[in-house]
């Protein structure tokens, strides 16, 4: 498969293009831990679940169904998909967009409603549109155009900053700036992978999409994307009730430190995940075996240097000076990065599931495993701000086991299969 040649030599690409997206994200929320107080920075973190629940719903009831079908593909006829990908996905969007009101519910007691206002507009506009922005740099890798994504998220960028200096040198008030300025270089690098990308965009699709087809398998993606979320908005509420909104702005703070093992995680998912779902459709063994020791290998050694670096408050840790509110709570970075690490560990299993049609798996483990990290949620009156990466690490184990259960059945039920067969590209 054309996807295999090279992916060696496109993975610094995918850790780049990573990099330049998760950067942009970080200038948000660095944004908005630094900028917004003790409190706000309570209601930006149950915004920010809402975000993530409501980016859930386009991308995986269309958008990943129709990157594991682009697999099967010719590489040259991938980025047709794009177009009526993105048009299937526009509805889902606009009803993920809603997210963002429930996160206005949620914090009506304690927002003000200057913050609430903006944070609902902006936040509800982001939810339509970085799912789609996500989309089209995953199709570019898909179609080993992995170094056209990274210009992408350059882009992406470079938007990102300038909104928000601009944003802070004109006096925009503080709660429309992260979420705001998302959006704009969202819509930005949009239109630059548009007219970059428009002649491979244009060509014919010559197999058309049916919503039909994506969704039937999406809505177990939904299931499955769907449960991490609905635990989140637990979480989150359950820290402020048990807790203090303070605790969960400080859980946040040290989240957006923790978020580089994440970016790490996805520049290598974004080249490896397509030879991993390849490997499970092949049924072949020994290439899934290569792929995720290649991948945890790199995991491992890259969590453990930004633990070393980050994880405490020292004079050569630059993050203490970013954000100096993730390191109040002594220890909670180092707690956060951990959970990272551990959920990390579990993207690789997901895609190779995926690949063997194992979605209605992954749902059904997605809900066994929510439960664990709302549990372990209810320590809040006593672990505080602890209690969030806490719910991390314990969601991510069990996930870990569960899927690696489930990844062994599918192997075990083709007999050796693949388990002998030698792959050209190891």
């Amino acid at each position: 498969m054309a996807d295999d040649r090279g992916y060696g030599r496109r993975l610094p690409a995918g850790v780049v293009d990573s990099g330049f997206a998760s950067l942009a994200t970080f200038i948000v929320g660095l944004s908005a831990v630094n900028l917004l107080d003790d409190v706000n920075r309570g209601v930006y973190a149950v915004y920010f679940t809402a975000f993530l629940a409501g980016t859930m719903l386009p991308r995986q009831l269309i958008f990943t169904p129709a990157e594991v079908k682009a697999v099967s593909f010719d590489t040259d006829g991938r980025l047709a998909m794009v177009p009526e990908s993105i048009r299937l996905a526009i509805g889902p969007a606009l009803v993920g967009s809603l997210a963002s009101v429930i996160a206005w519910l949620v914090t009506l007691s304690y927002a003000s409603t200057e913050v609430s206002v903006a944070l609902l507009v902006t936040c509800g506009a982001a939810i339509v549109l970085s799912p789609i922005q996500d989309h089209v740099r995953k199709m570019l890798h898909i179609a080993t155009m992995s170094w056209r994504a990274v210009s992408v998220s350059l882009v992406q960028f470079v938007a990102v900053g300038l909104a928000v200096t601009g944003a802070i040198a004109v006096d925009v008030p503080i709660a429309w700036i992260p979420f705001g300025a998302l959006t704009v270089a969202n819509v930005v690098s949009l239109t630059f992978a548009r007219v970059m990308s428009q002649r491979s965009a244009d060509q014919h699709l010559s197999e058309p999409l049916s919503f039909r087809e994506l969704a039937n398998q999406g809505v177990w993606l939904v299931l499955n994307a769907g449960a991490p979320a609905v635990a989140g908005f637990a979480i989150a509420s359950i820290v402020v009730a048990l807790a203090s909104p303070e605790a969960l702005g400080y859980a946040e703070s040290a989240r957006v430190v923790a978020q580089p093992v994440l970016v790490l995680a996805a520049g290598l998912t974004a080249v490896l995940s397509p030879r991993s779902m390849r490997a499970a459709i092949d049924v072949d063994l020994a290439k899934a075996r290569h792929t995720s020791r290649a991948y945890l290998t790199i995991m491992a050694i890259g969590g453990l240097g930004y633990f070393a670096v980050a994880g405490w408050d020292w004079a050569l840790n630059p993050m203490t000076y970013l954000v100096p509110s993730a390191y109040v709570v002594s220890g909670l970075v180092a707690v956060a990065v951990v959970a990272n690490v551990m959920r990390s560990a579990t993207f690789l299993q997901g895609s190779e599931l995926l690949g063997a049609r194992g979605e209605r798996r992954l749902a059904l483990i997605a809900w066994i495993v929510a439960p664990v990290a709302i549990g372990v949620s209810f320590t809040a009156g006593v672990t505080g701000a602890f209690a969030r990466p806490l719910s991390v690490i314990a969601s991510a184990g069990t996930r870990y086991v569960l899927q690696a259960r489930g990844l062994h059945t599918v192997y075990r039920a083709e007999g050796t299969g693949g388990a002998g067969r030698a792959s050209s590209a190891d």
